[in-house]
């Protein structure tokens, strides 16, 4: 059975990560502790979880809060995830089978029908089951595990870069030419694209 501390892990992770808990909200263990109906130590243990994972910020004698990055530790981060990120597809593009490239097709032509109206909500949902499946594709299991780790402290900034004024077309298009590079098994080409894809410009 799933333990208490777990399954709020899991709940305050998601948060974080859409944006409903935001860099620099306190966590106050009394009132997390109400909201989940439990006692403060399953609250302690899910936040510690959350610190070693790089999400939280635990304070001496303070709340812990959703963790900050300074700007030079966001492009540093970014630096970092481009060349994960290249390295996944690079192996995705020589290892995913028929099946995990049919499921990455699939999604890319579901995006497609967004883009039109700039529908960021639920590109962003969709853009997210992207990279993972990529991800996944490589088949290092510990690479997609790293990969991950770092998308996920990133999310609430990199919402940022997904919303209005900007277009979800040039995204969209970024991804055609990292999908046609996996399918066509060009492992250099699909490792490029995504670097290009997830660098600062």
């Amino acid at each position: 059975m799933e333990k208490h501390a777990d399954k709020i892990r899991k709940s305050m992770e998601l948060e974080i990560i859409a944006g409903k808990l935001r860099p620099g909200d306190k966590l106050d263990e009394l009132s997390l502790a109400e909201r989940y109906n439990v006692s403060r130590t399953p609250i302690r243990e899910a936040i510690a979880e959350l610190a070693a994972e790089g999400l939280v910020e635990t304070r001496p004698r303070r709340s812990a809060i959703v963790a900050t990055f300074s700007i030079q530790q966001i492009i540093e981060m970014y630096e970092v995830l481009a060349v994960l990120e290249g390295l996944c597809a690079n192996l995705a593009a020589r290892r995913m089978s028929e099946e995990e490239r049919n499921k990455l097709n699939t999604l890319h032509t579901k995006m497609a029908k967004l883009f039109k109206n700039d529908n960021w909500a639920q590109y962003y949902q969709m853009d997210l089951s992207f990279h993972h499946l990529i991800y996944a594709g490589s088949h290092n299991k510990f690479l997609e595990q790293e990969a991950i780790s770092i998308r996920n402290r990133m999310m609430p900034y990199r919402r940022l870069y997904m919303e209005p004024p900007h277009r979800i077309e040039v995204p969209y298009k970024e991804h055609t030419r990292i999908v046609e590079a996996i399918t066509n098994g060009d492992a250099i080409e699909a490792e490029e694209a995504l670097k290009d894809h997830s660098s600062l410009r």
